[in-house]
């Protein structure tokens, strides 16, 4: 094939998949982060923690960061005591934007704090 005529074919095929390509859409998640739960709602682009509703004090506190991004983290916090049910915050609307969780849970229970790290995309 003629090398002009590969190159045309190319850069025709990479214009159509940019122009046919489709948003991403970034999926509702839930995790478990052992005194309670993260769940991120995609439409609304809310993040909820919720601490177990169990006996004794149970809580969660989450951290956001962007990796790479220098900014303020996003701390959210949720107890069974003064707060039952979740507490959420919207966040802000990017797409194809990665989240980094630091995540510590704590049951009465047990007397320990539980830590831990994973990262999500919405």
């Amino acid at each position: 094939m003629n090398p002009l005529k590969m190159v045309t074919v190319g850069i025709a095929a990479a214009v159509a998949s940019v122009i046919l390509a489709q948003p991403a859409l970034a999926a509702s998640s839930q995790r478990d982060v052992g005194d309670g739960i993260v769940r991120y709602a995609d439409p609304a682009n809310e993040l909820c923690v919720r601490a177990d509703d169990t006996t004794g004090t149970a809580w969660v506190e989450v951290t956001l960061t962007r990796p790479g991004v220098i900014g303020k983290p996003i701390v959210i916090r949720d107890d069974n005591i003064r707060h039952p049910g979740a507490t959420c915050a919207v966040l802000p609307a990017f797409e194809d934007v990665t989240y980094r969780a630091d995540y510590e849970s704590y049951w009465s229970g047990r007397g320990t704090v539980l830590r831990g790290t994973f990262q999500f995309g919405i």
